[in-house]
């Protein structure tokens, strides 16, 4: 294989963007310059497709993205879906119950086309305003369309997440996405099954993905990808699973993970 027969997937926060919501210039250089070969870029995230758009910028991808930690992969340049998998009716009445039982969690719902604030706290506050990104607020029957996943905000994690144990829920997953946000998702939606679906849209085999993620709702993709990656900023638990520990995420994790493959796939001639 040769960078050009490669499909590099990366995560976002913690893995592309720094800490201060920036793209190092190695890694832009370095995409770039991967696209420039031939090679195949996407994002994996648990981002809307409008915050994707906002945190790339000028450095545009030349796949579909995994959005919403696997319920959808979407095309940024049609600005289509290529595939949803919908969270089940039940999970409205979970939601519900986790609204009455931590009262000041920010709520958010995420669909193929919008983000809506059933309940704003702080959280969600900064949330919107880091990514820079429009909202809609209402009620949950406000939300006409297929919820891709419910994001609990909150610093109660510990509690939120013995709670969701408790609920015995069907049909839907429960994932930490940092130490604040408490994901629901489709009970087969992970970034592991949202590599899967863009591979075969794609027409690439999993031995030929490339992936790399800093945290616990990439475990699936880690598992998935042929070929993995953890900057040395994530966790222990998510280093041990990757192939390839890179740099801190500050300095530039996907551009060592990138001159890695490069090294390893070179371009044919």
């Amino acid at each position: 294989m040769t960078v050009k027969d490669i499909l590099l997937v990366s995560d976002i926060d913690g893995t592309l963007i720094d800490s201060q919501y920036r793209i190092p210039a190695r890694n832009r250089e370095a995409i770039q310059r991967w696209m420039a070969q031939g090679g195949g870029f996407a994002i994996a995230t648990g981002r809307s497709w409008e915050s994707v758009e906002k945190c790339l910028g000028d450095l545009r991808v030349n796949r579909p993205c995994v959005l919403a930690n696997g319920g959808l992969v979407y095309d940024l340049e049609s600005h289509t879906p290529v595939s949803v998998q919908a969270l089940p009716q039940e999970a409205r009445a979970y939601t519900r119950k986790m609204m009455e039982q931590f009262p000041d969690a920010g709520i958010e719902v995420f669909t193929a086309s919008d983000v809506w604030i059933l309940r704003e706290n702080d959280i969600t506050r900064a949330h919107m305003a880091n990514e820079g990104i429009h909202c809609r607020f209402g009620t949950m029957e406000d939300v006409e369309e297929p919820w891709c996943k419910m994001l609990l905000a909150s610093l109660e994690q510990p509690a939120i997440k013995a709670f969701t144990e408790a609920l015995a829920p069907q049909g839907v997953r429960f994932v930490a996405s940092s130490d604040r946000y408490w994901e629901m998702l489709p009970e087969d939606a992970h970034k592991g099954t949202g590599i899967q679906r863009l591979a075969q849209a794609c027409g690439y085999s999993l031995a030929q993905v490339a992936a790399i993620g800093d945290y616990y709702n990439d475990v699936e993709m880690l598992r998935t990808a042929g070929i993995t990656a953890a900057p040395s900023t994530a966790p222990e638990e998510i280093r041990q699973m990757a192939g390839f520990v890179a740099g801190p995420c500050d300095e530039g994790a996907v551009a060592d993970f990138i001159e890695k493959l490069e090294a390893q796939f070179a371009v044919s001639s």
